[in-house]
């Protein structure tokens, strides 16, 4: 029973994520009065299908792709409606709607998923951790993060930016009651999974429960969100990040299969939504982005 609830979420997921990427080619192709001959999902024999006006729509069997097949696209056509007469702009846009779907789907979902999860965390200090910069440097309950390296503070967001930007010495301005105090302080390197990471010690309030405060809490996280995809990609082309710590449709598939409720699978959809929308706008030739 395990084995066919994990085949259905990562054929559900990935047909999901495809199915949405091929409708933006599909719609967008539509709406430029290019002529769609085919849309399919899934490859192999056809197990479904129905002829529209001027397109067919088919199911195939096998859910692990899919294609919008459009007039003179592969071949240049002279027909009415070919791709290959569109002008450059239409051209563009038709090709990049799939990659642009599946980001906006990702913004959109993990958006909601940050914002149903509760408020930001703010800059106002509630304790500190034995052991840690903060603690030994003097900070207090109640002390209020206002700047770091001249760089405002609001929030845990800000603060966690501007430690990983300045490992070495980070010089903290901090209100207490009203008086502005400056202190210098060296972060504690922690060796976690995802890489080294570097901690002041302070626990931070968590701001009030209100709507405004959970659409902001889930505004920055998105944002995070969406640069930590694009900074993974810079690293890879920039050799911080090899090629073996990259994870294919098996590591997928297997990372899906272990999810657990279904906000741990909205997350995991969303994460490959947006790293299929980013990485098929890359200028290689087998993807959009090389088109």
């Amino acid at each position: 029973m395990t084995i066919i609830i994990s085949a259905l979420k990562i054929i559900f997921l990935l047909g999901f994520l495809i199915l949405i990427h091929e409708a933006g080619h599909l719609i967008v192709a539509k709406l430029c009065k290019v002529k769609v001959n085919e849309f399919a999902i899934g490859f192999g024999p056809t197990i479904w299908k129905k002829q529209g006006k001027e397109t067919k729509y088919a199911l195939r069997l096998i859910p692990l792709g899919g294609f919008c097949s459009m007039e003179g696209e592969e071949e240049r056509s002279e027909n009415e409606g070919s791709f290959s007469k569109a002008s450059i702009p239409k051209r563009i846009a038709i090709v990049a709607a799939g990659a642009i779907v599946n980001i906006i789907f990702a913004i959109i979902v993990y958006f909601l998923i940050i914002a149903n999860s509760g408020t930001y965390i703010t800059n106002e200090i509630v304790s500190t951790t034995e052991g840690y910069p903060a603690q030994q440097i003097g900070l207090q309950s109640g002390d209020k993060i206002i700047e770091a390296n001249n760089k405002k503070i609001d929030n845990l967001y800000d603060l966690n930016k501007a430690i990983q930007e300045n490992t070495e010495s980070i010089n903290l301005k901090i209100d207490r009651e009203g008086t502005i105090l400056e202190y210098n302080i060296v972060p504690k390197q922690i060796a976690e999974q995802q890489g080294e990471r570097w901690y002041l010690g302070v626990n931070l309030k968590r701001a009030e429960d209100t709507i405004g405060n959970r659409c902001l809490n889930a505004a920055m996280s998105t944002k995070e969100f969406v640069f930590s995809i694009v900074d993974n990609l810079k690293q890879l082309f920039t050799g911080n990040v090899g090629i073996d710590q990259m994870m294919g449709p098996v590591g997928i598939s297997e990372v899906v299969s272990k999810t657990n409720g279904i906000k741990e699978f909205l997350y995991m959809m969303a994460l490959i939504s947006i790293s299929l929308g980013v990485t098929n706008l890359l200028p290689i030739p087998a993807l959009d982005g090389g088109k």
